[in-house]
């Protein structure tokens, strides 16, 4: 029998909190857990000073170049997608590297998969950055263009 509108129970928000056991506890542990994984991928990831020195290049871009609300949004989101990539791969490659550090075809072919993501990733955020970007970069040069 299908529960209809009446049938529902309501809870509070702290009634749901306790539910999941959710306290401040639990709620520092997930943010200690979080920074650690970006500790433990800045200090191994091979890519981590790529990924900082082009961050920092592009927040100094768009601050030079005085990009408008929706290319702050987008600039933001992506570096925020590629940072979650990187670390998703890195996670594969420890997992994989916890299994075996020998060959192993399927293991080969997840590290593969997920460098292949971080890849993917990079090209959409060199099209959006050329979007964004060249425009006011050739405007520099040929102000009457754009």
């Amino acid at each position: 029998m299908a529960m209809g509108s009446k049938d529902k129970k309501y809870i509070s928000i702290k009634e749901d909190f306790e539910r999941r056991n959710l306290n401040e506890k639990s709620l520092m542990n997930v943010i200690r857990y979080s920074l650690n994984g970006i500790k433990c991928y800045a200090e191994d990831g091979k890519s981590f000073i790529i990924y900082s020195f082009s961050s920092i290049l592009e927040i100094i871009l768009g601050f030079v170049f005085d990009v408008n609300g929706l290319e702050w949004i987008l600039i933001i989101s992506i570096l925020g997608i590629i940072l979650a990539v990187e670390l998703l791969n890195t996670g594969i490659e420890k997992t994989c590297d916890a299994i075996t550090k020998e060959y192993n075809p399927l293991i080969k072919i997840a590290k593969d998969c997920g460098s292949a993501a971080t890849f993917v990733i990079f090209i959409v955020a060199l099209i959006l950055n050329i979007i964004i970007f060249y425009p006011k970069i050739v405007a520099l040069f040929i102000p009457t263009l754009y």
